[in-house]
Parts: C-alpha cells; structure tokens; sequence
C-alpha cells in the first residue's frame, strides 16, 4: 500500500495528481476516464478517480492482480474497458505501455503509464515540470531519430556502441498527452526510436539505475557487451547483479536479450533516485530497452521490458552531436 497512507494524500501529492490529470492527462468535462490499479497503487488510484470525477469526468477504476514484470497483458474485461475510453490511466506497479491491449486502445483513446507510482514519486519535484514547454526540445530529438540512419552512444566510462535506426521512426514522449494514441508516463520527458534488433555492436557501461525493483539506482557499474543486436555478456564487480540480469534476461538467444530501444531523457528537473519514469527522464541520460518494441515501432514482441540507465552520455545522430557528457547540443 502506499507509505504513510493514513496521512494520504497530502498536499503535494494531491497538486501533483491534479497536475497529472489535468496537465498531462489533458481531461475534460464528460469525458469518459478509466483507472486501472493494483493493490499496491489501489490508494493512489482513488485519489485519481476522485480528481476525475472532480473536473465533471466520467471515471471508471478497475483493480487487477498484480502483474510481476512489465509488458504482461491485463485481463481482456481490461482491455474492452480501455478501448471505449477517452483517457487510460494505468497505475499498474508493472507498465502496460508494451501491451497489446495498450497498442489497442491508441485508435480511440489516450494513455497515461504511470507504473511504480508511490507517495515518495508524488513528492519528486520532476512531477511538477511543464511538460507543454519541453515539446518542441523532445520533437527536436524524435525527429532527427526518424531521419537518421545510425545512433553511436559514448560514456566516459567505456560505452562505446552503434545501432542503426534506418526506417525507423523516433517516438516524441513529452510526458503529456492529447489526443487519441498519444502515450505518456509523466514525470518520464523523452524522445526514443528502437534500433534495428540485429543491428546494435559494442560495449555499454550501465553506471545510473535498472528499472526494476530487484536493481533500481545501481551503487557499482554493470558492463553490457552486444553483437548483432543482442547482449552477449555481462560484467559488474558486484555479482549479484549479473546474477539477477542472467535470471532476467534468460538464455543466449532469448528475444529479452535484444536491443529494443535507445532513449533520451529530458525533464530538466528530474535527477537519479532509483525510480524508473523519474530515471529514464532525467535530462543528459541516454538509456537502453531491452525485449519488447513492437508496441512502438519494432519488430521484438516478448512479454518483457527493461531499460538500462547511463549517466552523463554522449550521443550522436549520423556523425552530429547531439549530447555531449550529458550537456544538450
């Protein structure tokens, strides 16, 4: 349940979720608001429906079982609900941004991902960002990820790795959403494109965060080396993690394994803590999906997603520099 969930909700976090439902959730009067939840977001998630309710929303909430990884589908009762609404907000601990379901409901409706959300990420300043001003920064990036055709991502610490992305099409996530397909996970502001999944070669030294409670906010590196699009090893001085990753990601030739995205983070208030959506949005960080793509622009299709966050990169579009040692080009 959520921590101290007998003083729920504060005031910060109830500014906060008005931010979320009415900034980047963008609701209006009659329209038709689904929550979905699980017991560990089930308080959060009836502060939302009230806010909903509160600006002459219609709002439906839906519990489900807890899911124990991202992009596992929900109930198909889920699924029909998410596809007659105008605006899905998922507080599922684990994403359903991945989903089928997700992938679905875009033709009629918006979709706000908010997995792990606790009272601690209701009080994060990154929450309180307008989202609105950094659009045209994110589409800046989106953009020369769709015209590009390689990605080459450096770290002071040895990454050192190129991917082509001919065809593909960058993905601009401002963390707010509009209209009907647009996915956002507020306070996550970035722009990403997944790479061809042979093409991805070199070394990737993980020295942020992975996004998964076993790992979150790393305290000694994790070396990544990929060939042919896919992790081949895995190094760190603390073996625990390789233990974890290996469970994870599974056998050599399993499609967890595959290079699924390439991101870049751009909340300008947004700093490591160990929490994925603040994480993968903190601006000057480049990081790394692995598994499932093909709800974004891919052609991996697993029931798995995990991103892999690097401090202070550099990154560069077709020979231009795009970020260097963290600082925007």
């Amino acid at each position: 349940m959520v921590e101290n969930a007998g003083s729920f909700p504060t005031p910060q976090a109830r500014r906060a979720i008005n931010h979320l439902v009415t900034h980047c959730g963008g609701v209006l009067r009659g329209e038709n608001v689904f929550v979905v939840c699980d017991a560990l977001t089930r308080d959060i998630a009836d502060v939302f429906v009230l806010q909903g309710q509160e600006l002459g929303a219609k709002v439906s909430l839906a519990q489900i079982p807890d899911l124990d990884r991202h992009g596992l589908e929900p109930p198909a009762a889920v699924g029909e609900q998410m596809l007659a609404a105008d605006l899905t907000i998922s507080l599922c601990r684990s994403s359903l941004a991945h989903s089928h379901a997700r992938r679905a409901s875009a033709a009629s409706g918006r979709f706000l991902s908010l997995p792990q959300y606790s009272l601690d990420l209701l009080c994060d300043p990154s929450i309180m960002v307008d989202y609105e001003a950094q659009a045209a920064t994110v589409r800046k990036f989106a953009d020369a990820f769709t015209s590009g055709s390689e990605i080459r991502v450096t770290t002071r610490l040895g990454t050192d790795l190129a991917l082509r992305i001919d065809g593909r099409v960058g993905n601009c996530c401002p963390g707010f959403v509009r209209k009907a397909g647009d996915l956002g996970s507020p306070p996550d502001i970035e722009a990403n494109v997944s790479p061809i999944e042979t093409s991805a070669e070199g070394i990737a030294v993980i020295d942020g965060s992975i996004a998964c409670s076993e790992l979150g906010l790393l305290s000694a590196p994790v070396t990544l080396r990929l060939e042919n699009g896919r992790v081949v090893a895995m190094d760190s001085p603390l073996e625990e993690y390789v233990e974890v990753l290996t469970q994870m990601l599974g056998p050599s030739r399993s499609p967890r394994r595959v290079l699924a995205e390439c991101g870049v983070g751009l909340n300008p208030k947004a700093r490591l803590t160990g929490a994925m959506l603040v994480d993968e949005g903190t601006l000057g960080c480049v990081h790394l999906g692995f598994g499932a793509n093909h709800a974004v622009g891919g052609c991996n299709e697993v029931d798995f997603h995990l991103d892999f966050v690097m401090r202070e990169a550099s990154l560069r579009v077709d020979g231009v520099s795009m970020i260097r040692d963290g600082a925007l080009q």
